[in-house]
């Protein structure tokens, strides 16, 4: 006789609401997928459900922005486990509403760099024990995690093939070094995760978005299972198996749900003779909606206000499809036009933010030239603007390089107009949509040059972006650690004794491989593994005072040794028409270039 399975059919339910309602319970620890679509109408739903009733979740999320806000000013959240809490457009910067963070308010935090979460997930998923991880290593981020859910231990060297536990390894102060030891990590494993997929059929079988951000993996991690909201529930049979991402074997209920990622963007693979994807289209990011989400939520008054409006409706999420309205919806189905400029820039019209952008896209390009470098990992950032524009320079030279970004992008060549990093409109001209971990964790290690932005940077290269001077959040590391645990690094930021300083608070990153720092009146650099400091190599007078000198500048900007007189330092040459219009096609509406700063509330 054959054996009954004890797997139980995928429920099918009406809404998003509904879903919640019917699988949630107080007290659970859910997980929140972070693929290019994150499952935003169904953190509208627990926000709803769940509001006013303390219901004290965990909750896991690679990063929180723009309507995830919504979780902190529910109350539903008492501990967040994540690498990001801030703002990510128009320009990444703190957002006042998780200011007091590190003090437990709005809920308690878990911070992780971005693949490291994903590789607990992983090991979650595949039952291992613990994941072995490049990331961490040196940094703060691992001193609260040591003996808890991270654990150094020395590399295998000849004749200790098995390695060592380090001593001092439950110890708060010790953070480990690159050369000596590595880290495990213990598995991450949520009870349920949520997802937004493009379609599902009746049996529960989900197709995720592409680029794949952390795919599938916290949804394989759920020990109880998967609960989805799609764009489509088509009848079984009819996806393609190779197109699925989540097995039926997994997903505890689907809903449907138009527009289920918004104000995030949906991408539908290219298939339009598959009768799956029958009207279901893609989408692009509501910017507009996004500034709203992230200016209210910083402001007690208009948080409380914008909270209302959003997210506590009842008629869910078909009335918060109404307040969006179908003319503006529909807009977001419509690929504008790409951005051209039909005269050269004036060199002279430079600006100190576009000049720091140019050098850095100069010191790419000498870099990509002389080290050979595959590809290099942009930041988002000044540090994306100028791994762009570098690569549209090399271009006109006839030297191709491949631009990657962390949540999956490979060979990127940006949508000439659109300045956010991870707009599904860069995917148009990719040569492969990937995910986190095979950017992160295989693509970043072979010979990539990383290019960065930070809050706080010191001479000997640490970086960070966790806390500023009063004790205060900023944003957290995202994938920064990760790519500076493996691959030779650049640094883009806006010069200023507050950011450029002797000794970092936190050490987000740590700075063995960060090899240069730009900032609007030349480069510094250092060589990576090296107990020196940076050194200003080359000058530019800056853009707002042609008439400073170089020990001047480093000494008004910064906090570093002021240049040594014996080493001689190369006199940049002056910005020309075409770095400049490369740049400024880049960016028509000024954003990154106008009056940028990285983290413009820094003080």
């Amino acid at each position: 006789m054959p054996q009954e399975s004890n797997h139980k059919t995928t429920k099918i339910l009406s809404d998003p609401d509904s879903l919640v309602r019917e699988f949630v319970n107080p007290g659970m620890y859910l997980h929140l997928a972070t693929t290019m679509s994150r499952p935003n109408a169904l953190i509208y739903s627990l926000s709803r459900v769940f509001e006013g009733t303390n219901p004290e979740f965990t909750i896991s999320v690679a990063g929180i922005h723009s309507s995830a806000h919504c979780l902190a000013l529910s109350g539903i959240v008492k501990k967040m486990i994540t690498g990001f809490a801030g703002d990510n457009y128009p320009k990444p910067s703190p957002n006042g509403l998780y200011k007091d963070l590190m003090k437990g308010k709005p809920f308690e935090l878990e911070l992780w760099s971005l693949l490291s979460l994903v590789q607990r997930l992983m090991a979650g998923a595949m039952k291992l024990p613990g994941f072995v991880s490049n990331s961490l290593v040196g940094s703060d981020l691992i001193t609260d995690k040591l003996g808890k859910t991270a654990f150094l231990y020395h590399k295998p060297t000849e004749g200790n093939p098995y390695g060592e536990a380090a001593s001092p390894h439950l110890v708060s102060e010790s953070r480990g070094t690159k050369e000596k030891d590595m880290v495990v990590l213990l598995p991450l494993c949520p009870e349920i995760t949520l997802v937004h997929g493009v379609v599902a059929d009746e049996d529960g079988n989900i197709v995720l978005s592409q680029p794949g951000g952390e795919g599938a993996w916290g949804a394989l991690a759920a020990t109880k299972g998967v609960i989805a909201t799609v764009e489509k529930i088509v009848p079984r049979g009819t996806v393609p198996p190779e197109l699925v991402h989540i097995p039926s074997t997994k997903v505890l209920g689907i809903a449907p749900a138009r527009y289920g990622a918004h104000p995030q963007s949906l991408r539908v693979q290219g298939f339009p003779e598959i009768p799956a994807f029958e009207g279901v289209e893609s989408y692009l990011d509501d910017y507009e909606f996004q500034m709203e989400a992230n200016k209210a939520a910083g402001i007690p008054a208009k948080a409380e206000k914008w909270y209302k409006e959003n997210v506590i409706l009842s008629g869910g999420h078909e009335e918060y499809l109404d307040l969006i309205g179908e003319v503006r919806l529909r807009r977001l189905k419509m690929t504008p036009p790409e951005h051209s400029l039909s005269s050269p820039e004036n060199p002279k019209t430079v600006n100190d933010s576009e000049q720091m952008i140019i050098l850095a896209a100069r010191a790419i390009i000498e870099k990509v030239k002389t080290k050979g470098y595959k590809t290099i990992l942009a930041g988002i950032g000044a540090a994306h603007m100028a791994a762009w524009t570098a690569a549209k320079l090399l271009e006109k030279e006839g030297i191709h390089i491949k631009i990657v970004a962390e949540l999956g992008f490979y060979g990127m060549k940006p949508f000439v107009g659109d300045v956010f990093l991870f707009s599904q409109l860069h995917t148009q001209q990719c040569s492969m949509l990937s995910d986190i971990v095979s950017i992160l964790g295989t693509v970043v290690p072979d010979d990539c040059l990383g290019v960065i932005g930070a809050a706080e940077v010191d001479w000997f290269g640490n970086i960070n972006s966790v806390l500023d001077g009063k004790g205060n959040f900023l944003v957290g590391s995202g994938g920064a650690n990760d790519i500076v645990s493996t691959a030779d690094t650049i640094v883009v930021a806006k010069a200023n004794r507050f950011r450029f300083v002797r000794k970092v608070k936190h050490i987000t990153s740590p700075g063995d491989r960060v090899v240069e720092a730009v900032c609007q009146f030349g480069r510094f650099q250092r060589s990576s593994f090296s107990d020196h400091p940076f050194e200003l190599s080359s000058w530019l007078a800056p853009a707002s005072d042609d008439e400073m000198e170089s020990e001047e500048a480093v000494l008004r900007y910064t906090l570093w040794l002021p240049p040594d007189e014996d080493l001689p330092i190369a006199q940049e040459p002056e910005i020309n028409s075409d770095e400049l219009t490369a740049l400024r096609e880049l960016d028509p509406e000024r954003i990154y270039t106008e009056q940028f700063m990285v983290y413009t509330r820094l003080p």
